[in-house]
């Protein structure tokens, strides 16, 4: 049993040795909640929790009952961050990387609200120089024609 088991052991090595690593997913943040990343949790709870808090904060003045902050102010952020997550599953479908999160800072960069770290200029590149599309070559002396020669004066007396 010992041999076979080694021998065995040889031979998975041998396979994942030559198995090739998942590098597409090395330089990406990790899926922690339906493929929702820490960072994009952490966007919105910082804007649920406030949110929540200040429901509770008006359903406390209404009924008098201060059960309804700590309760809207933990099941609502995890409610949200459930449905958020299942929202950016959608929005995040067939698309790259970090697709979304480019789309929005050129949305915001378009209206002025941040400064642009991408080229996001429309237009022609220009070398500075017009393009003369004469075949000639440049060292050719041409004659000059009739009409670019000026009129001879006469003298009328």
């Amino acid at each position: 049993m010992n041999a076979e088991s080694a021998s065995r052991n040889a031979q998975q090595e041998e396979v994942s040795r030559f198995r090739a690593p998942v590098t597409d997913r090395v330089n990406v943040e990790p899926a922690i909640i339906r493929g929702m990343t820490v960072t994009e949790a952490k966007v919105i709870s910082l804007v649920a929790v406030p949110v929540f808090l200040v429901i509770g904060g008006i359903v406390l003045l209404v009924t008098g009952f201060w059960q309804f902050i700590l309760v809207l102010g933990i099941a609502g952020p995890l409610f949200t961050l459930w449905y958020a997550s299942g929202r950016l599953q959608k929005i995040k479908r067939n698309r790259p990387d970090g697709y979304y999160t480019q789309a929005i800072h050129f949305w915001l960069a378009k209206r002025g609200l941040v400064t642009s770290h991408y080229l996001s200029l429309h237009g022609h590149w220009d070398l500075g120089r017009s393009l003369d599309l004469n075949l000639s070559h440049p060292f050719e002396v041409h004659e000059p024609s009739a009409k670019s020669q000026p009129p001879s004066q006469s003298k009328t007396s």
